[in-house]
């Protein structure tokens, strides 16, 4: 079993359960504070482990590469965001909520190009 798929469904579905655990704390629910900020801690080591497989791998294409790289971006702006959001700066809490949309959508875009280079490969 291949643990990269795997790895990145967990990413994917974190990233999924982020946006919804924010909306929540939003909506007053500052209980669940603690544990969206140890999901997003985790979330990052495990995009950055994903991109140094990735960055290291020899298959994996230009464009799945520079995916996971802007992706790891994304997510230190994010829990940057979040950081500044816990020490009271709410101004930021419109793009931590909208960059927290943009990590889904590019995890998803990520994972699509990554499956589209494994097939070309099975191909080959």
């Amino acid at each position: 079993m291949k643990t990269v798929p795997i790895l990145g469904t967990i990413v994917l579905i974190g990233a999924i359960v982020q946006v919804v655990l924010g909306f929540q704390i939003v909506a007053g629910m500052d209980s669940l504070r603690g544990l969206h900020v140890l999901i997003g801690i985790a979330g990052l080591v495990l995009v950055v482990g994903l991109t140094v497989i990735a960055l290291r791998a020899k298959g994996a294409s230009s464009y799945s590469k520079i995916a996971m790289i802007v992706l790891v971006v994304l997510v230190l702006i994010q829990v940057g965001l979040g950081m500044q959001l816990l020490g009271g700066m709410d101004a930021f809490g419109v793009m931590h909520e909208a960059n927290g949309i943009l990590v889904v959508i590019l995890t998803l875009v990520t994972g699509g190009l990554t499956m589209q280079n494994a097939r070309r490969q099975k191909a080959a």
